[in-house]
């Protein structure tokens, strides 16, 4: 079996991981270590905790290339803002034990960690400032997921929640895999919906080879580049995008693909549960499509009904009856804080509004990514 100490990530983007078998460890205590650490970063380098992370970079001379992958990594744990000044080569450990030594990564987290440092396009100079935030909720799984992607040949940038339909390890790992699939899609395509669609067709090969079968997920999906007069909008299911206009208006920009809003739009009576009656999911069912001018977006919200429906249920609106999110939390807060904010408020209205007794409490999995587009 393989144990991993460190993943490194340099500044052209090449990464690579420090491993041993148990039983033979590269690294045997807090003094090798440090040595590993310090034979490939100098004497003088600096240790940052991030989460349940530590990254250790070098003090490095001036003129030493930054390095923009590492900021892209460290501004996806911290769930947006900006990052500090990389240089060189930087390696990523997880937290100190009481001996001195350091946590083991796993399989998953150095996944996660490379997505963050390489499909994820946080960073970029002149770019949206981009928040997201999650939280489990009382679920078992978190099967909830967001990606942000730029392609570097077009510069178009996609946004992406997901949200998966089932709480185990298998609807989590498909999620995991499709949110940046489209973002991957939408930002090489620009088209949101076809970005969904080529999720469609990908997704019984990805079940023949992973030998799961599971239920879908809802997908909603946005993409922006500078130029553009417009932002493109995709969605499948009933998770949302909302916008905030530069005078702090909101906007609903979807419409739900479930049972509750079919009902509504006919005037028909809406029942306790049939929100969560999907109609479409990235699976199968209908494609939203639609494009909203730039000039009415300053800011820009998209959620999982985990984040959602508990605002709606409990009053909590938009500006000008739009949706379920205070304006005053997108539009004032800093991007870095507003995402944070939602979903920890959703999570607790949910626990609230179902508590009927000690231990009786239900919150779904909440998910929001917040982008702050550049003023016009």
């Amino acid at each position: 079996m393989i144990k991993t100490f460190a993943f490194a990530v340099d500044p052209d983007g090449t990464q690579d991981e420090l491993s041993g078998h148990v039983g033979r460890p590269v690294v045997v205590h807090t003094s090798a270590e440090q040595s590993v650490l310090k034979s490939n970063l100098g004497p003088g380098y600096s240790s940052l905790p991030i989460g349940p992370y530590i990254l250790h970079h070098a003090n490095g001379p001036f003129e030493e290339e930054s390095n923009r992958y590492a900021q892209q990594l460290w501004t996806g744990l911290a769930g947006g803002g900006r990052a500090p000044l990389f240089r060189g080569s930087v390696f990523v450990t997880g937290r100190r034990r009481a001996d001195g030594t350091y946590q083991d990564l796993t399989r998953h987290e150095i996944t996660r960690l490379s997505v963050l440092a390489d499909s994820t396009r946080w960073v970029h100079p002149g770019g949206p400032v981009v928040s997201a935030a999650q939280s489990r909720g009382l679920r078992n799984e978190q099967c909830d997921a967001f990606a942000v992607h730029r392609n570097r040949a077009s510069g178009v940038w996609a946004f992406v929640v997901c949200d998966g339909i089932g709480d185990d390890e298998e609807v989590a790992e498909f999620v995991q895999h499709f949110a940046p699939f489209l973002a991957r899609s939408a930002a090489a395509t620009g088209t949101p919906g076809h970005a969904i669609r080529l999720g469609r067709d990908a997704v019984p090969g990805w079940m023949e080879s992973t030998g799961s079968w599971v239920a879908g997920t809802t997908a909603v999906v946005v993409t922006w580049h500078p130029t553009w007069t417009g932002l493109r909008v995709g969605w499948a299911g009933d998770s949302r995008a909302y916008a905030i206009s530069p005078t702090g208006l909101g906007e609903l920009l979807t419409t739900d693909h479930n049972l509750a809003q079919r009902k509504r739009s006919r005037n028909q009576p809406v029942g306790p549960h049939d929100h969560h009656n999907l109609l479409s999911d990235l699976g199968y069912g209908e494609i939203g499509e639609l494009t909203v001018s730039r000039d009415r977006v300053d800011r820009l919200l998209l959620c999982s009904d985990g984040a959602y429906q508990p605002m709606e249920e409990t009053g909590g609106r938009l500006a000008g009856g739009f949706g379920a999110y205070p304006a005053t939390v997108l539009d004032q807060y800093p991007a870095k804080s507003a995402a944070g904010v939602l979903v920890s408020d959703a999570v607790e209205r949910a626990r609230t509004i179902s508590r009927r007794g000690p231990g009786d409490e239900h919150a779904d999995n909440a998910t929001a990514l917040v982008v702050a587009l550049p003023k016009l």
